[in-house]
């Protein structure tokens, strides 16, 4: 059995963490599309974002990294987040999310428009997060920081623990061996309250006994296996950019779309990185693992105040020109953008509004000021 299989609906989230569209969110959501304002400047920016991508379906690419750059306030965090709306087109409201766009004419190229058509042809999942909010307390000096958090919401997405890769793994073989909803049912049978699995594993550190049992009664393991795996628990995952590359790889190639794209939307990472040699090195280990494994269909768009060259300039001792090539698409958002939003926000009125402010006008010019 597969992961997919036992997932079939991936878990809601806020930005904060993943997110993938729920029935919850779709007033939420109608109201962004309805209301996004597409600027001469984000006309630009969707087209190129949209031209590199679809480069991407039918053939393998190297390129799969954007970098959107822009102040505090440009709007990037929004543009990240509408990109992941219109990648995955989920019905909103009873219409794809694409057509919010299309049939209200926000994007004036058609050429533009007939990339986002093909983009949306195949089939996108995404994984939006801020990652300062998602990484764990005190994983930021881990050298292995951004492919922690990685791995986290990549577990999470197609529904294993992201607290703890042990677990995650335990969750995943059980899985593979055909045996993860015998484990569960077995595991809220010993619990002495009846709790689910899904409600318990959270706090699996109280639960170890209640594990090792289920484990060795589903035959997973070995009572002495199982009592290894526990003590196991105790020690330092070895996480691998190349094992965490690998397994999006397995994940890809398991959906039923041969031009199935994974696509992880990750919000700050110029503020994560700081002036870190270690976290910009491991950010573009895993750019480069991904790009190499799933051959472009695993993709990364970051956002972050300063541009790619700017953060890499500001570390020095290091040649990052290999990350430089990964994220070929880059996107810079100016404050001629916020004028522009404000402005057609602020200012353009309905038919209806733009005669009654008019009259109310006319009405009152010439009343004195008092």
């Amino acid at each position: 059995m597969k992961i997919k299989d036992i997932f079939a609906k991936p878990i809601d989230r806020n930005i904060k963490g993943v997110i993938t569209i729920g029935d919850e969110q779709d007033a939420n959501v109608k109201q962004e599309l309805e209301e996004y304002v597409v600027t001469h400047e984000l006309q630009k920016h969707f087209h190129d974002f949209f031209k590199a991508y679809v480069a991407s379906i039918n053939h393998d690419t190297s390129e799969m990294g954007v970098w959107i750059s822009g102040f505090f306030g440009s709007g990037k965090s929004h543009f990240l987040k509408i990109l992941a709306y219109l990648l995955e087109n989920r019905s909103v409201a009873g219409k794809p999310a694409i057509d919010y766009f299309l049939n209200e004419n926000k994007i004036g190229s058609q050429e533009t428009v007939d990339a986002i058509q093909l983009a949306t042809s195949v089939h996108n999942e995404t994984i939006l997060f801020n990652i300062d909010s998602k990484a764990k307390n005190g994983s930021k000096s881990q050298k292995d920081a951004i492919l922690n958090v990685f791995w986290q919401v990549f577990n999470e997405k197609i529904g294993l623990i992201g607290g703890d890769f042990w677990i995650a793994d335990m969750e995943r073989n059980l899985i593979h061996d055909g045996k993860y909803e015998a484990f569960q049912a077995k595991f809220q049978e010993l619990d002495d309250k009846g709790r689910t699995w899904l409600e318990a594993r959270n706090g699996f550190a109280f639960f170890k006994n209640t594990i090792k049992e289920a484990l060795v009664a589903v035959g997973e393991m070995t009572e002495e296996n199982a009592d290894g795996f526990i003590e196991q628990l105790k020690t330092e995952y070895p996480l691998s950019v190349e094992d965490f590359a690998q397994r999006v790889n397995e994940y890809i190639e398991q959906q039923a779309d041969p031009d199935y794209h994974l696509v992880f939307l990750v919000d700050e990472i110029g503020q994560y990185i700081g002036d870190s040699q270690q976290r910009m090195l491991n950010l573009q280990s895993v750019v480069e693992d991904l790009g190499t494994y799933t051959h472009g269909k695993a993709w990364v768009i970051v956002t972050s105040q300063q541009a790619i060259d700017q953060v890499t300039d500001h570390i020095n001792g290091q040649d990052f020109s290999k990350i430089q090539g990964r994220f070929n698409t880059r996107i810079a958002m100016s404050s001629a953008n916020v004028d522009e939003v404000i402005n057609k926000r602020l200012s353009v009125k309905t038919p209806e509004s733009e005669r009654a402010l008019i009259q109310t006008y006319s009405d009152n010019q010439h009343e004195a000021v008092t």
